[in-house]
């Protein structure tokens, strides 16, 4: 898992069909004590996050596993 801080969206005008619908954010990676880093990421928004929200950004299996759940909603 990594801790970041939501600071904005990505406009894409061609996703994979599995994308769309889904919102982008842009994600400052930031340490425990909320200290920005210098790495960011995109990621998919399943928790309808906004604008400088903190977020866990997961991958892999457990990126699977919340995208399962979301079509549960």
């Amino acid at each position: 898992m990594i801790l970041g801080r939501v600071v904005g969206t990505v406009v894409a005008t061609r996703k994979d069909e599995r994308l769309l619908g889904a919102k982008l954010l842009v994600v400052r990676t930031i340490d425990p004590y909320g200290k920005d880093e210098t790495n960011h990421l995109v990621a998919v928004d399943t928790v309808d996050a906004g604008l400088n929200d903190r977020v866990l950004v997961v991958s892999g299996s457990s990126a699977l596993m919340a995208a399962s759940l979301q079509e549960v909603r």
